[in-house]
């Protein structure tokens, strides 16, 4: 019932505008003609090799790889830097991708073992490095943190973290799923917010709106061995050019489109904190995603959610989740195109609205 009722929606409060099926395709076949692309082989090809040069010259790397998806990119780096050192421990926050959404595939796939860093409230900070006993091979930062509303360390911070891990003897990784928006933010070049770190992973389907892919970049040596893992997990599939090209399309233009993601958040939440009965975090915005807490159910607000899709053909919000306590329960909110078309007004009447069924 929510599939349907999404895709028959006009305006869409959360992420991009959604497509007609069959659009995404079409526009990938007319970039390809209009560019004279020719279809890559098991991950060679002119497509994917000069958007991959691409990616890695704009983050300051020397090589990259495209894969299908960010968890086996993820699993991939960890494997190479477990054999690299000899330790099968590496560090993360806990509220890690790999911990809470991958079904800790790296214990039941690569026999790796996870020390938890910092407090789950907040982002990883230099301190939580400095004072953690247990020893570890690599350290993975997620910049921004999605599981508490796209927070970032100040950059004075984020140095620190970075020298600490180093002088540890450790590998740092980024989980730069959605590092495509910390520029606008931190208003540093990509290359200068990824130095310091051994490799990124990056996402092409979320900010960017691609229909799915990621990539991982470092040194030649270490993308080289990664290639050799990507087979071995069956991620180097025969064609990945749709995929690519869906990136490759779109990814110059949602660069460009940040900076004006990051300004209508901003007045979101400005207008967000007039209506009654729902508050935020972080408690200002620091990227162009956020949560938005409500002292209602899940159950209540997913049926006020649809009512309103059904009655005003607006998708207030992708789903709800629960929290600790009993009747407060949160959505997340990422601000890109579909929210630079819907007014102020209108939003807060909305929101007004979901709160009013909810309760």
């Amino acid at each position: 019932m929510s599939a349907n009722l999404r895709s028959q929606c006009e305006k869409f409060v959360h992420g991009h505008v959604l497509q007609k099926p069959g659009e995404e395709f079409a526009l990938i076949a007319e970039y390809a003609r209009e560019n004279n692309f020719a279809q890559d082989v098991y991950g060679t090809g002119d497509l994917i090799n000069s958007f991959e040069r691409k990616i890695a010259e704009l983050l300051g790397f020397e090589a990259a790889c495209f894969m299908p998806s960010g968890t086996m990119a993820q699993q991939i780096a960890l494997k190479i830097y477990a054999g690299k050192s000899g330790s099968q421990t590496f560090a993360i926050h806990p509220t890690s991708h790999l911990e809470l959404h991958e079904q800790r595939a790296y214990a039941h796939l690569l026999d790796l073992k996870s020390v938890l860093l910092g407090d789950k409230t907040r982002h990883l900070g230099a301190a939580d490095i400095e004072n953690s006993v247990e020893p570890f091979s690599t350290l993975i930062i997620e910049l921004p943190a999605r599981e508490i509303g796209g927070q970032l360390p100040a950059w004075k911070e984020l140095e620190a973290i970075k020298k600490l891990t180093k002088a540890r003897g450790a590998f740092l990784h980024m989980d730069g799923a959605r590092l495509w928006e910390t520029k606008a933010f931190y208003r540093k070049s990509y290359a200068g917010i990824c130095r310091g770190f051994d490799s990124v992973y990056v996402s092409f389907y979320k900010g960017i709106g691609a229909l799915t892919g990621a990539m991982l970049l470092g040194t030649t040596e270490f993308i080289n061995e990664s290639r050799v893992w990507l087979r071995r997990f069956g991620g180097n599939l025969f064609q990945l050019h749709p995929y690519v090209a869906s990136a490759a399309r779109r990814f110059d233009v949602a660069l460009k489109q940040m900076p004006k993601y990051l300004k209508r958040t901003k007045a979101v939440y400005k207008t967000l904190q007039k209506v009654e009965g729902i508050s935020f975090c972080p408690a200002a915005p620091q990227v162009n995603m956020f949560h938005i807490y409500f002292n209602s159910t899940v159950e209540k607000l997913t049926e006020a959610r649809n009512k309103i899709a059904g009655e005003d053909n607006i998708w207030a919000a992708n789903g709800f989740m629960r929290t600790a306590l009993e009747n407060l329960s949160y959505t997340e909110i990422y601000v890109g195109e579909g929210l630079l078309q819907i007014g102020d007004d209108e939003l807060r009447n909305v929101f007004e609205k979901l709160v009013r069924l909810a309760n």
